[in-house]
């Protein structure tokens, strides 16, 4: 494993895959982190804000077998960490947010495919004390792993280290436990949802992932997949 660390840094994601020839280099596994980043990118070219005690990482990876399916894998592999580290429960927000107990969110992922032994991962995680955020523009609120946490700069770095080597080490070997972990941790299973796509908001209630790791929505007594699309839980 090849890790650099910056206290402040524009984007780890950006950095990483500007530098990722030469990187590759050195070693494989990749991991870029920050204590502080200033201009981190989310999915569908949205902004992903930081706050103060939070997590900016962004690593190299093996592609699960399934490849649409890594965003979950690597939701679900994060869930196991902070439940293991920080005695907290989090949830997933199909495709690839985190959430807490109380449906707020507190991570986002981010997978660009590069080639079929390598996607780009970010993730971004708000993991302690959110006391100084501004106001935010999440529908269900913003949230943490430990609202207590108080953390030093130095514990960015060996978090990111640390969560890192979860990732390497405990992949998924099969499918169906996967798509089975995901129904444990999934916050909106069985519940009403906006699925939006081509410009218009579907309502329905999500019933799981398929094969692909695409959302299983229940519209008028049928079954839809949806691949790419942004979901909204409606209260």
């Amino acid at each position: 494993m090849y890790h650099q660390h910056f206290n402040s840094m524009g984007s780890t994601q950006i950095y990483l895959k500007e530098n990722l020839e030469q990187l590759k280099l050195i070693a494989d596994d990749i991991l870029i982190s920050c204590s502080e980043q200033t201009s981190g990118i989310g999915t569908k070219g949205n902004v992903w804000d930081t706050y103060p005690n939070s997590l900016a990482m962004s690593f190299t990876l093996r592609p699960n077998k399934i490849p649409s399916l890594t965003p979950i894998e690597i939701g679900l592999l994060a869930i196991s960490y902070f439940k293991e580290k920080f005695h907290s429960e989090l949830f997933l927000k199909w495709p690839n947010d985190l959430l807490t107990i109380d449906g707020k969110k507190c991570g986002g992922i981010l997978c660009q495919y590069i080639d079929s032994t390598t996607v780009l991962v970010g993730l971004g995680v708000n993991l302690g004390n959110l006391k100084n955020q501004q106001n935010n523009n999440y529908r269900h609120g913003l949230g943490s792993v430990d609202q207590t946490l108080e953390l030093r700069p130095f514990d960015q770095e060996q978090i990111s280290r640390d969560l890192y080597q979860n990732f390497l080490e405990n992949r998924y070997s099969d499918s169906e436990t996967l798509k089975s972990d995901f129904n444990k941790y999934c916050y909106h299973m069985n519940m009403n949802v906006f699925i939006y796509e081509n410009e218009k908001d579907v309502l329905g209630i999500f019933r799981g992932i398929g094969n692909n790791g695409e959302a299983l929505v229940e519209i008028d007594s049928t079954i839809r997949p949806f691949f790419s699309s942004s979901l909204t839980i409606l209260d």
